[in-house]
């Protein structure tokens, strides 16, 4: 089984919507590959064992995600070292693990490894709109991270 890591700063939003709409978007799209590849999230910064933030679970109850049993951990040497990927909000998540953890081949922000120049802003803090932005754009780099991996991947995964 390959291993996905999303990285962002409280592991409260970005990191676990971008979770749950990987999962989803395998269970309604590419189920064959649902048990191929284990999803799992961690922050930077975070406040070890917090829940979602109340704008992501909101925004992810729209469209029948759940995040009430996500809980923030923080990214350590042992999720780093068993991940296939590791994909960050920010060049900022990405640069940081580069300086406390060393260099990685694994490691890339979310737009880098898609072949674009940009992050994906935190909606901490922000209003429901914003965290609708937030999600619908993850929504999107799902399903094209999910044809990169499968395109590079090919029938192994």
């Amino acid at each position: 089984m390959k291993r996905l890591v999303f990285i962002c700063s409280g592991n409260t939003c970005r990191s676990p919507m971008a979770q749950g709409l990987f999962i989803k978007y395998l269970e309604d799209r590419k189920p064959e590959l649902k048990g191929k590849i284990e999803v799992i999230t961690a922050g930077t910064h975070p406040n070890s064992g917090e829940g979602a933030s109340i704008g992501a679970m909101k925004v992810m109850q729209e469209i029948g995600v759940d995040l009430s049993d996500h809980k923030a951990r923080r990214v350590d040497e042992e999720i780093l070292a068993d991940a296939d990927w590791i994909l960050t909000m920010t060049r900022g998540h990405r640069d940081y693990l580069s300086r406390v953890f060393g260099d990685n081949d694994k490691l890339f922000t979310l737009y880098e490894f898609l072949g674009q120049d940009k992050d994906v802003l935190d909606p901490y803090g922000g209003d429901v709109d914003t965290y609708r932005a937030c999600r619908d754009e993850l929504q999107q780099l799902m399903e094209m991270l999910t044809k990169k991996l499968e395109d590079e991947s090919g029938t192994e995964m």
